[in-house]
């Protein structure tokens, strides 16, 4: 039987997801799954704990950036010159580290933030190469082992 304090840590971690879908989700869609994702996970973590700030609203500029992007890189050829297009194109490499160093930081932020309300515990090498999706691992597993 299940303590109090088990189930209000259990219904605090994150949303429960199949791994394999994210994964799929995220080559379709040329990486802007992520940003869906982290939105989609906003209240979750919200509420785990304020004082471990993450930054949500520039996840909601750089969920739009990604999929703006995403369209101009597809329909470049009816939209933009050669040249208009290598306009288009160094905006997307500054933006792509931006975001590349944004979901890190939110990824390790995150991870913090449920080893500090959980017993769940994550390895820092799989958590840089896999981030999203070796968080939602670990919260389903962690969620699977509770239910037992």
């Amino acid at each position: 039987m299940k303590t109090t304090s088990t189930k209000k840590t259990e219904d605090l971690l994150l949303k429960k997801a199949p791994v394999w879908l994210m994964i799929i989700l995220s080559i379709i869609s040329m990486g802007f799954y992520m940003g869906i994702w982290m939105l989609n996970r906003k209240k979750d973590v919200q509420q785990l704990n304020s004082v471990n700030h993450v930054p949500f609203y520039l996840w909601s500029i750089s969920t739009i950036l990604l999929i703006v992007f995403f369209f101009l890189n597809v329909f470049r050829h009816f939209i933009f010159t050669d040249i208009g297009y290598l306009y288009v194109e160094s905006f997307d490499i500054i933006f792509s580290f931006f975001f590349v160093g944004l979901l890190y930081y939110t990824v390790f932020r995150m991870r913090e933030l449920i080893e500090s309300t959980s017993s769940i515990k994550y390895n820092q090498f799989l958590l840089f190469f896999f981030h999203i999706f070796y968080i939602q691992y670990k919260v389903n597993q962690n969620a699977i082992v509770e239910a037992k």
